[in-house]
């Protein structure tokens, strides 16, 4: 489990108001915010996400655990699957195999008419697709479908994908931004809750 921190502006503004509001009141707006705001995180970050990978919003959102709130709402932890979607999650497609003269006939093996192609997909939308040579793809034992290749060990290795913690973090070169966005989406959405909260308690609910 990977998670990152994102600090919230704002928010200690929110705090001036503990002078005028009766304490219980003003609890309960903050956890009418962090309500709104633990929810905010994961389909903001599989929106900037899913606009960059060829990954399904769905996907994205699996790897995110529900947003927590420390320091007094001023700052918010989201936590993230270090387990990286296997390539069949990119959409991959089947290589070609162009056919070899003498095949079947007692002949032996020839060489293909033509070089075939090898397993390709698109994982970042912004570098177009990708060929992952040697690999095939094979059914797990959960029936799923998977992407293998061979180790300079012998040994078969599932083909994955980065994770989404990895997009989000700084190694991504769309982490920056992304993280800017999310953090606005919380900070907006913890002010939404919070507001409500508020007037809520004027209407005499």
């Amino acid at each position: 489990m990977a998670s990152v921190s994102v600090s919230l502006s704002g928010i200690d503004q929110l705090k001036q108001l503990q002078a005028f509001l009766d304490p219980k009141l003003y609890d309960k707006a903050i956890r009418g915010g962090i309500t709104y705001g633990s929810k905010a995180a994961p389909p903001a970050v599989a929106k900037g996400i899913t606009a960059n990978y060829n990954l399904s919003a769905a996907r994205v959102k699996k790897d995110i655990s529900r947003t927590q709130f420390v320091d007094g709402g001023e700052t918010a932890l989201i936590r993230f699957s270090r387990r990286p979607p296997t390539l069949t999650q990119f959409k991959p497609k089947s290589g070609t195999r162009y056919p070899q003269p003498g095949l079947g006939q007692g002949k032996g093996w020839g060489k293909p008419t033509k070089a075939g192609k090898p397993i390709s997909a698109v994982i970042n939308r912004g570098k177009g697709r990708q060929a992952f040579d040697g690999a095939f793809f094979a059914q797990g034992l959960n029936a799923n479908s998977l992407v293998l290749r061979k180790g300079s060990n012998g040994r078969f290795y599932g083909v994955y994908g980065p994770s989404v913690g990895s997009m989000f973090l700084g190694n991504s070169a769309i982490g920056p931004q992304l993280r800017d966005d999310v953090q606005k989406r919380i900070q907006e959405q913890f002010i939404k809750g919070f507001q409500r909260v508020l007037d809520s308690a004027k209407r005499g609910r």
